[in-house]
């Protein structure tokens, strides 16, 4: 029996002392004007409060985004981080860019005194039409300096705007100087146009090569190059309605066009 009274009260402790090493945590989110445009931002704030002791904590916020605080001893700024560098390999880079980007400071470091509590905020924008898979949701990512770090998702109010349409194609040879691309516009658009656009070997604009209609998702157009070379092919797409935006293919796609064979 004083065995198991014993381990009784060496639990109580040990779970007393974890409580009091993790904050308690709270996370709202409002809309900072519309959501129904652009630019739709969610301001999102994250409560942290101590427990009997001082909480030492790392926190940063995805989608990334400037993190503000108060109620808390602040650390030494960290370095700023922008948007990561990507390039394709031919001529046309359009990369989608839905959210708002730095720089900004990859994360915080703060101290909350003993029963205080700390106040994040930050600001998740959407500057241009956004995939359908994006949302103006934030996740906060803290890690204490005892114990594990974890994640808290912070939902957001729905972005009522318009959508990027995600455009992608292959190009397939169907005989001499001739070609059908087959291509998809999430998401399964069913209004508006792909344009077919292609830079002619050693041109230095592109021009329109085909006009195609979106039909559940999916689109088709022939394209028959005047010479062999290489040549490079992206797609626009152009709207019809209010619940989409002009959006186009990220990179060009390179073709080499034999001319016999």
């Amino acid at each position: 029996m004083l065995r198991t009274t014993a381990l009784a009260v060496f639990l109580t402790l040990a779970l007393t002392a974890a409580a009091q090493a993790n904050p308690s945590i709270t996370v709202t989110s409002a809309r900072v004007g519309s959501t129904a445009k652009l630019p739709a931002v969610v301001r999102h704030t994250l409560r942290l409060t101590a427990g009997a002791t001082s909480e030492a904590l790392t926190v940063s916020v995805s989608p990334a985004a400037r993190i503000t605080v108060s109620g808390a001893t602040v650390g030494p700024p960290v370095p700023q981080t922008g948007p990561s560098i990507a390039a394709c390999e031919g001529r046309w880079t359009r990369f989608h860019r839905g959210y708002a980007e730095g720089p900004y400071p990859s994360d915080v470091t703060f101290t909350i005194p003993p029963g205080q509590t700390a106040t994040l905020t930050a600001d998740v924008q959407f500057v241009t039409a956004p995939w359908e898979d994006q949302t103006l949701d934030a996740t906060w990512s803290i890690d204490p300096a005892t114990g594990n770090d974890f994640d808290v998702v912070s939902t957001a109010p729905a972005y009522g705007g318009p959508l990027g349409v995600e455009l992608n194609f292959q190009v397939e040879r169907t005989g001499p100087l001739a070609y059908v691309v087959t291509g998809t516009a999430a998401p399964d658009v069913s209004s508006g146009h792909v344009e077919l656009w292609a830079y002619a070997p050693k041109a230095k604009k592109a021009r329109r090569v085909a006009r195609v209609a979106v039909r559940d998702g999916e689109w088709s157009a022939r394209f028959k190059p005047s010479k062999g070379g290489l040549w490079e092919l992206y797609a626009r797409y152009r709207t019809a309605r209010k619940a989409f935006a002009n959006d186009t293919s990220q990179c060009g796609t390179i073709v080499g066009v034999a001319v016999s064979g």
